[in-house]
């Protein structure tokens, strides 16, 4: 129901060079839902063969993502991950990894001022964009 809806800012666009991409923020810590913790936390994706909503077949997996360690950017996935951000500091900008091919990750650490992450942070998000090359 949209009343239980906790991702901010949710869109899938198709733009003009065909990639879809589909974009949100979701708060890291909120009731009744999973915590995105401040360590290591296991993200599901999959995608189709083009942009309609149809099955994606053998089009998944995972990826680890360790908010500790979002300066570094560490990412661990169990496809290859072809261009790592290692050095990057993902609370300042989007860090990006290749999760299949012409299937981008991005994402950002957002902290409110003030707040620390490594102690409950309240408000803290992670913004993700989803872009398939299809």
């Amino acid at each position: 129901p949209d009343e239980q809806q906790t991702l901010i800012d949710a869109s899938i666009t198709v733009n003009d060079n065909g990639q879809t991409v589909m974009t949100f923020t979701k708060l890291m810590n909120e009731p009744d839902e999973l915590e995105i913790v401040y360590g290591l936390n296991r993200f599901l994706w999959a995608h189709g063969n083009d942009a309609t909503l149809a099955y994606h077949g053998s089009n998944l997996g995972y990826f680890t993502l360790d908010v500790a360690e979002a300066g570094a950017a560490v990412a661990e996935a169990d496809v290859p991950v072809k261009d790592d951000d290692e050095g990057l500091d993902c609370t300042a900008v989007f860090c990006e990894n290749e999760l299949d091919d012409g299937f981008l990750k991005r994402y950002k650490i957002n902290v409110p001022e003030g707040q620390d992450p490594e102690n409950g942070c309240e408000g803290c998000s992670i913004s993700m964009e989803l872009i398939f090359e299809g």
